[in-house]
């Protein structure tokens, strides 16, 4: 036997086993996961918005177009109107929070945090606060320490 016949009968059944494990033959269409994502979030945006009506959904949409351009202060202004025009959505409040944190607010970032939780109500008990032990002062006396480069207690 040559050469050329036995690759030639070596390669047949290699093309044959790649064409069978390649052709899959469950009838389902394959979709590529960043596109499967992409409808199963834009999924959730739909229904999120239509808990807040058009009006609100207009101004939230505003703010967050004037956002990415950071025109802070406009952005606030649809933000303020989304959240009047839908008392009972988050959405709005993340907006704003989202501008004062851009810009610094600590004020307007701690009023947009407590209406939030306001909204959703408490935490449970398992996931509220930090994952660890120590009070919110223990932790920055503890952080103001390592910056000074002493070594935690």
């Amino acid at each position: 036997m040559t050469r050329s016949f036995l690759r030639r009968h070596a390669l047949l059944p290699a093309i044959a086993l790649l064409i069978v494990a390649c052709s899959g033959g469950n009838g389902v269409p394959k979709v590529p996961l960043s596109q499967a994502a992409t409808d199963s979030s834009a999924r959730a945006m739909e229904a999120a918005h239509a808990l807040l009506g058009p009006a609100a959904k207009a101004a939230l949409d505003s703010g967050n177009v004037l956002f990415r351009r950071k025109a802070y202060d406009e952005a606030l202004v649809e933000y303020r109107l989304a959240a009047e025009l839908a008392p009972q959505h988050t959405a709005p409040l993340f907006g704003i929070q989202m501008v004062a944190a851009a810009t610094n607010n600590r004020p307007l970032l701690d009023s947009a945090l407590a209406g939030i939780r306001a909204r959703n109500g408490p935490l449970p008990a398992a996931t509220s606060g930090a994952p660890h032990s120590m009070s919110d002062s223990a932790l920055k006396a503890l952080r103001a320490q390592m910056k000074k480069g002493a070594k935690p207690s």
